[in-house]
């Protein structure tokens, strides 16, 4: 492990059981028999359902410099929270090792005094008879601060996340984003070393995300914490993020800079085109097209937004507005043609297996992933 890694895990395995073994130290509060059966002949299976088990993370290796914010980016169910509930310390792996903030992973209640998490829906956690301030000033009562220290730093932290005119408010009286600086002033209470947030801007308004992300960005790390945050949003990771991992079905499949990722893709076009009275095309698309996106936007007149991924080449433009446009003959309109260089959202979508991208009629027939 180099020094100046806060993070660093290997092999890490994450598996959760379909079915509980047994009841042993649960407590039932059940009165009578729930079931009773008296002279059965035979085996009876009284269910044919059995939960699976569900391999979570299959072997991630993962590093976080110090000081670093990092980005986790994963469709639902990649395994995005698991992997941070385990740097939390809140769940153990199933198999692997490592260290965080210097604490090795079988170590997790050191870990929870080092590490300050956020969950992806943090209002949840906020107690709704108590104002905002009341919030962060009991979390810092729970985390062992005098009550001196509750005070000043719970106002130090309401003003960096602006809610200091708020404070007397309670969570009912605000809105998500508000609910969402809230804990993020909770967060700010304790200079751990580490500072996770699972989806911190989840449910925002872009320009709320914005004001968290910097907020996140300018705040936190010039405290020289270690942010490792997760999304599926890649253009909010893209704007914060030193580094960004990609996760799909339990492991890490890319990490790099945002522009590195990015710039893997130099060779290639973007092109967003928005057509009206026009189908998608039956034919295939041109052989310089190596990835197409088409939904259909709901109105009077049907309209496609295309987003299509080819090489570059000066013919290349004409090449796919002439295959957009064949089928539709004089009734198609061309409404809006724009075309830029490969952004980290568009790394990501060729990095994440077919079966999740999205197509839309007859662009799916032809063989190109969407």
């Amino acid at each position: 492990m180099d020094m100046e890694d806060e993070i660093d895990v290997r092999g890490i395995r994450k598996v959760y059981p379909g079915a509980e073994p047994s009841l042993r130290g649960t407590k039932l509060e059940v009165q009578g028999p729930v079931l009773w059966a008296r002279n059965l002949a035979r085996s009876v299976h009284l269910t044919s359902n059995r939960a699976p088990s569900v391999d979570a993370l299959t072997g991630v290796d993962l590093t976080v410099r110090r000081g670093e914010v990092f980005g986790l980016i994963g469709h639902n169910g990649s395994g995005k929270t698991t992997l941070v509930k385990i740097l939390a310390g809140l769940i153990a792996p199933t198999a692997g090792d490592g260290q965080v903030a210097g604490v090795p992973l079988r170590r997790a209640e050191t870990i929870r005094a080092r590490v300050s998490y956020v969950s992806t829906t943090g209002w949840m956690g906020l107690e709704w008879q108590l104002t905002a301030e009341e919030n962060v000033r009991m979390f810092g009562v729970f985390c062992g601060l005098d009550a001196g220290s509750v005070r000043r730093r719970a106002q130090e932290a309401l003003r960096a996340v602006e809610l200091w005119g708020d404070r007397g408010k309670y969570p009912s009286q605000l809105s998500n984003g508000m609910r969402q600086r809230v804990i993020l002033a909770r967060a700010l209470l304790l200079s751990t070393p580490v500072v996770l947030l699972d989806e911190p801007t989840v449910g925002l308004d872009p320009r709320t995300a914005r004001s968290i992300l910097g907020l996140i960005r300018h705040r936190l790390q010039k405290r020289g914490q270690t942010i490792v945050l997760t999304d599926h949003v890649t253009a909010e990771l893209e704007a914060v993020a030193d580094r960004v991992a990609v996760l799909d079905q339990g492991r890490v499949i890319l990490c790099d800079t945002p522009a590195a990722l990015a710039a893997s893709l130099g060779h290639l076009t973007v092109l967003r085109i928005h057509t009206e009275e026009a189908e998608p095309p039956a034919t295939p698309p041109p052989p310089e097209v190596r990835l197409v996106h088409c939904v259909q936007r709901p109105g009077p007149v049907p309209t496609h937004v295309w987003r299509i991924h080819a090489e570059s080449g000066p013919r290349v433009l004409d090449a796919v507005l002439n295959w957009i446009t064949a089928d539709a003959g004089g009734e198609a309109r061309v409404v809006l043609v724009a075309q830029s260089e490969p952004s980290l959202e568009d790394a990501v979508r060729f990095a994440l297996p077919r079966r999740d991208q999205e197509d839309l009629g007859r662009a799916a027939a032809t063989g190109v992933g969407a």
